[in-house]
């Protein structure tokens, strides 16, 4: 377990955290209310008798009252609800999809170790493999430049995390092969982290390639057509 260790994000060097477009926030509602509701209705109804339109709008109000009234202990919950990806290319959307469910793995993983230093360079690996599928749902070429990182590197960092997992002290792996199977995943661990980093940030330097590109494009055919500073027409 995390034992309450915050999730550090390390972005690529120069790069600002993206926004997480592959889960949005919605609000669930307890039935808990709507249920105290009913049964109150229910049970004045089966103990009394209703015969005017006033004997029916107050309970009416009665059921309105208890609903409320339970909202205010049974609140409701915003949860996180995963979001199909839609890069416009079937092929990366399935990457992404088979991605995300190692990513998953990878967290639950993380949830087992109680270990604080490793949890945060796990948290680290997560966020640079999440930043590399929201690259690839913005720009869906990509996929080839990272399906080593997503189909290999990802599965086997999450195979590595299942085995360690399994070597948690409390689980009675105590031995000396089991702590130096422990000790070995760590610089593991740490050598993926750094990898994935490195991947990112030659995304992010090839993504300031493409704009100042672009810049030279747009500044050449600015000149050509005389509408730059100290060029006239």
């Amino acid at each position: 377990m995390r034992m309450n260790v915050s999730r550090t994000i390390r972005m690529p060097r120069g790069a600002a955290t993206p926004p997480d477009k592959s889960v949005k926030r919605v609000a669930r509602n307890s039935p808990i209310p709507y249920l105290l509701a009913g049964l109150a209705v229910l049970i004045v109804g089966l103990n009394g008798s209703f015969y005017t339109v006033m004997e029916y709008i107050s309970l009416g109000l009665l059921a309105m009252t208890v609903y409320w009234i339970s909202r205010l202990f049974w609140r409701s919950k915003v949860v996180e609800v995963e979001v199909e990806p839609d890069s416009g290319d079937a092929a990366a959307d399935e990457l992404i999809r088979e991605a995300r469910q190692a990513v998953t793995r990878m967290r639950a993983c993380n949830d087992a170790i109680a270990d604080p230093i490793l949890s945060r360079t796990i948290d680290h690996i997560e966020t640079s493999a999440r930043h590399m599928l929201l690259r690839i749902e913005e720009k869906p070429e990509l996929q080839n430049q990272l399906r080593t990182f997503l189909r290999y590197y990802l599965p086997a960092t999450v195979k590595i995390l299942d085995a360690r997992a399994e070597l948690e002290p409390g689980r009675g792996s105590t031995s000396k092969a089991a702590f130096e199977t422990r000790a070995r995943t760590e610089k593991m661990l740490e050598q993926i982290d750094k990898a994935f980093i490195k991947q990112n940030d030659a995304l992010e330097k090839n993504r300031f390639l493409d704009v100042q590109v672009e810049m030279d494009v747009l500044d050449g055919m600015l000149r050509s057509n005389g509408l730059t500073a100290g060029n006239p027409n």
